[in-house]
C-alpha cells in the first residue's frame, strides 16, 4: 500500500541518517551585564570548574594548551557574540580559542573525518546527545556540584548518555503560540478558542488565516500527539524502550485526527511551510502562528508592540499540548587532547553572566538557573510565553534511535494532510521506524 511509497525515500537517507544526531532539524534561524569586575572562569567559585570534586584544584591542572579549538554554528549574528565571550576566558587564561563556523547539522560528519586526523575541534555545538556517544565521537566531563546546581536535570540529562554527561547546555527551546494583537487581543486559552479564531478569520481566497504553523513538520506536530496522550519510544524507570513504538496508538493517532480536522476544515493550507508561516504572521495576515524564540527577532522587526507570546492552548481532554525542549550544548568532543581545559571553557560559555549574555544578544533562552531569574528575562513577556509553555514540554529522547523518527513522521503526517486514513499511515510509519533501527543495527 502506501508502504512502500514511504520506504523508498527512507531507505535512501538510512546511512545519512545514522550520522545525525537524534534531534530534529536545526531551528537556529529563526548586551554585557557586568555583575563583577572579575568574572570567574567557574560562576561558583575562582578556580577551573573542571576540577573533579575532592582534589587540589591547583596541583591537578594540567599544562594548559596554546589554544583550544571550537566549532560553532554559521550564523554571523552569533559568531560575533561568541567572539566577545571566547575573548574574555582569553584574557583570563591566557588560551587562545579559536572558532570555526560550521552549520550544526554538518558538524557530525565532518568531526567523523577531522576527529580522527586530528583536525577536530575540542567541543562542537549540537542540539543533544543522540547518537554521538554510540559513534564514539565524544568523552564523558567531569563538572563540580556547584556547576551541575546550575542547571535542572532535565537539561543536563538531554546531553547525557548511560549516565555520562559529555557537554554543558547552552541554549534550551521550544515553541510556543505567537499572536498579533491587532487581530487577537488576547491569546486563546483552549483550542476550542483557536479554532473559533479560524472560523471567523480564515479567508485563503485573500491568504488570510485565523491561526497557521507547519503541521507536517513532526517537530511542531508532535505537541498535540503528546499532549492526547501519545508517545514515542515507551519510558519507565529504565530509561526508553526502543521496540515500543507509540505513534499508531490511541493517543498519538486522536493528536494527528486533530491535526488533519485543521486540514479538512481548511483553517491550515496544504503544503505550508515555515517561510510561508513567517512571512504571511509579519504581513499581519495572521492572527497566531505556532513557532519559536529563534523567529522573535524577525516578527517584532515587523510586528513591534503588537506580538505577543502565549502557551498553547489546552486541548480538549484538559492537557496542555506537549512540545518538543530542545537542549543545545558544547559537546566534548572524542578526540580532544584537552579535555580538562575544553571542559573549562565549556563551563565558562554557560555560566550565568555568559548565558545572560548571549540571551541579549542572539534572543535564545538560557538554561542556566541563576541567568533565569534575572530581569532582562522575568520582566520579558515574549520570553515569559516560552517559559511558561516549557512547564508542559518534555525533552526530545535522548536515544540514537529517534534519528529515525523523522523522515518517515514527515511522510506520514503528510499523507495524513491530504486526508489518508489516520490509523493507517501511523501503522505504516512505525513499521517503517522499525525497518531503519533494525537496519541501522545490521549496519553497525
Amino acid at each position: 500500500m502506501k508502504t512502500k511509497r514511504i520506504l523508498a525515500f527512507a531507505m535512501t537517507t538510512i546511512l545519512a541518517t545514522t550520522m545525525l544526531s537524534a534531534c530534529g532539524p536545526d531551528r537556529s534561524n529563526g548586551g554585557n551585564t557586568n555583575q563583577g569586575t572579575n568574572q570567574s572562569t567557574n560562576q561558583a567559585t575562582n578556580t577551573p570548574s573542571s576540577t573533579p570534586e575532592g582534589t587540589d584544584e591547583t596541583a591537578n591542572q594540567p599544562e594548559k594548551p596554546a589554544e583550544l579549538k571550537i566549532w560553532a554554528d554559521d550564523n554571523a549574528e552569533k559568531l560575533a557574540a561568541l567572539e566577545t565571550i571566547t575573548k574574555r576566558y582569553t584574557e583570563q587564561t591566557g588560551i587562545a580559542v579559536k572558532i570555526t563556523p560550521i552549520a550544526m547539522n554538518d558538524q557530525i560528519q565532518a568531526l567523523s573525518l577531522d576527529g580522527p586526523a586530528g583536525n577536530g575541534p575540542d567541543l562542537f555545538y549540537q542540539p543533544g546527545i543522540g547518537s554521538l556517544s554510540v559513534q564514539g565521537l565524544v568523552q564523558p566531563i567531569e563538572i563540580s556540584d556547584e556547576v551541575r546546581a546550575n542547571f535542572t536535570e532535565d537539561t543536563l540529562g538531554a546531553l547525557s548518555y548511560d549516565g555520562n554527561l559529555y557537554g554543558m547546555p547552552f541554549v534550551v527551546e521550544t515553541y510556543a503560540l505567537l499572536y498579533n494583537k491587532a487581530l487577537i487581543p488576547e491569546a486563546p486559552k483552549t483550542i476550542a478558542e483557536l479554532e473559533k479564531i479560524a472560523e471567523e478569520q480564515t479567508d485563503a481566497s485573500k491568504d488570510q488565516y485565523g491561526f497557521l504553523f507547519n503541521a507536517t513538520d513532526f517537530y511542531f506536530a508532535w505537541a498535540f500527539m503528546g499532549g492526547s496522550g501519545g508517545y514515542i519510544f515507551k519510558e519507565d524507570g529504565n530509561g526508553f524502550d526502543i521496540s515500543d513504538i507509540g505513534f499508531n496508538q490511541q493517543g498519538a493517532v486522536e493528536g494527528a485526527k486533530l491535526i488533519q480536522s485543521w486540514f479538512d476544515k481548511g483553517y491550515l493550507p496544504k503544503g505550508v511551510n515555515g517561510d510561508v508561516v513567517g512571512g504571511l504572521f509579519n504581513e499581519g495576515k495572521v492572527a497566531a502562528v505556532i513557532n519559536g524564540p529563534w523567529a522573535i527577532t524577525d516578527h517584532r522587526a515587523q510586528l513591534g508592540d503588537n506580538l505577543a507570546v502565549a502557551p498553547l492552548p489546552v486541548l480538549e481532554n484538559g492537557n496542555h499540548p506537549q512540545s518538543f525542549i530542545g537542549v543545545k550544548g558544547w559537546m566534548l568532543s572524542a578526540f580532544s587532547q584537552n579535555a580538562y581545559w575544553a571542559t573549562d571553557l565549556a563551563v565558562f560559555l554557560t555560566n550565568a553572566e555568559n548565558s545572560l549574555e548571549w540571551f541579549k544578544a542572539t534572543g535564545e533562552m538560557p538554561p542556566n538557573l541563576k541567568a533565569l531569574e534575572d530581569p532582562a528575562i522575568t520582566e520579558d513577556p515574549l520570553v515569559v510565553g516560552f517559559t511558561e509553555q516549557t512547564k508542559y514540554g518534555k525533552p526530545f529522547p535522548n536515544v540514537a534511535e529517534l534519528s529515525h523518527v523523522w523522515d518517515p513522521m514527515a511522510n506520514a503526517l503528510k499523507f495524513i494532510s491530504e486526508g489518508q486514513d489516520v490509523q493507517e499511515v501511523m501503522d505504516e510509519a512505525v513499521t517503517q521506524i522499525q525497518d531503519l533501527i533494525k537496519m541501522a543495527g545490521a549496519n553497525q
